[in-house]
């Protein structure tokens, strides 16, 4: 299971899953993103909370009261918002670095590999993804 994410996605996914739950916290963020990942990403509790910690402090999320329970609940800011705006336009860019890179990675894997290992990959990622 790949468990390093680049900051900037995580934080973008927290985000934008706070947006559509209107209010989250940790633990479902955790698991969120291993079923947007297809069980392929595990952020640890640290990476996180260490993420909604920072979030905070920048004033892009804060925390929601949800009756009695102990987990710390959080909604996005309206700065949150604007925050995400602004990173879902800059996400169109990276989704282009992002195809690069895996292109890259497959031409290497395909030269390092050979050919058959490369074709056993090719069926996994079909597989992945239903095509």
């Amino acid at each position: 299971m790949q468990k390093r994410i680049p900051s900037e996605l995580i934080s973008y996914l927290i985000l934008k899953n706070i947006r559509k739950q209107g209010t989250t916290y940790g633990y479902e963020l955790i698991n969120n993103l291993k079923d947007i990942s297809n069980e392929h990403w595990d952020p640890s509790y640290g990476t996180i909370y260490g993420t909604l910690n920072r979030m905070e402090k920048k004033g892009f999320i804060q925390r929601a009261e949800r009756g009695e329970e102990d987990r710390k609940y959080y909604r996005l800011t309206e700065r949150g918002e604007e925050e995400l705006k602004k990173r879902e336009d800059g996400m169109k860019e990276i989704g282009k670095m992002a195809q690069e890179n895996v292109l890259g990675f497959l031409c290497v894997y395909r030269k390092i590999y050979g050919e058959e290992k490369f074709s056993e990959l090719m069926e996994k990622i079909r597989e992945e993804f239903g095509l």
